[in-house]
């Protein structure tokens, strides 16, 4: 009887010492999709395919009305404040 109390014994003190489970991973964030804003000749292709023309200084209207306007670096800078980024073909918008 002592045997099998000191066995148990020390398996309980074991299993005390022994490190948590580990949690198991989970799935790692997803990024999100950039959009593209192409230029074909003197228009720009915008995201939903829709087609404008650009002005002089680089910007174009929107086909809601609200105008995009071009910064001093190049970058385009859409009505509600973010930057799409010139990548040589187009642009590249978060």
């Amino acid at each position: 009887m002592k045997k099998p109390i000191a066995v148990l014994a020390l398996a309980t003190s074991l299993a005390a010492c022994s490190s948590p489970p580990r949690p198991p991973v989970g799935e790692m964030p997803r990024a999100t999709p950039t959009k593209r804003i192409a230029i074909v000749g003197a228009e720009v292709v915008l995201p939903d395919g829709s087609r404008t023309a650009m002005d002089a200084a680089g910007g174009f209207v929107l086909p809601n009305g609200e105008r995009v306007r071009r910064d001093a670096r190049g970058a385009l800078v859409l009505p509600n404040g973010n930057r799409c980024l010139p990548d040589g073909t187009g642009y590249v918008c978060p």
